[in-house]
């Protein structure tokens, strides 16, 4: 099975991706010309079959995730600059307020040792 998709249409990173998706049931070729990307199919067991259709579909999925990731890259980038940058907290900040007073052994104590109702 040969079948071509226009270049004008498909990137050439989306017809890759969706082609090694169908690594596990096909060898696969890809092949182009000046117009036209051409992936030829050939099932690893006679009866399994992908059809035109099929591969068309997922290729179509693969466009529209490389052109949602195109559209938020600026913001995924934000988000990950954000999540991994120091903040800046000034020291007395820290320290919490005068009216809790913090016993260091309070704090080591397993909370369901001290407060399960089944165990005292």
């Amino acid at each position: 099975m040969r079948y071509q998709f226009s270049k004008e249409i498909y990137l050439k990173e989306a017809l890759i991706k969706t082609a090694y998706g169908f690594t596990d049931k096909a060898y696969l070729h890809i092949d182009t010309d000046d117009k036209y990307y051409y992936v030829t199919i050939d099932p690893k067991n006679n009866d399994i079959s992908i059809s035109e259709k099929e591969f068309h579909n997922n290729l179509l999925a693969e466009m529209v995730r490389i052109n949602v990731s195109q559209r938020t890259r600026n913001v995924r980038e934000l988000i990950l600059a954000r999540a991994f940058s120091s903040t800046v907290i000034e020291e007395n900040a820290v320290e919490p307020p005068p009216e809790i007073e913090l016993d260091i052994n309070d704090v080591l104590t397993d909370w369901f040792e001290k407060y399960d109702s089944d165990k005292a």
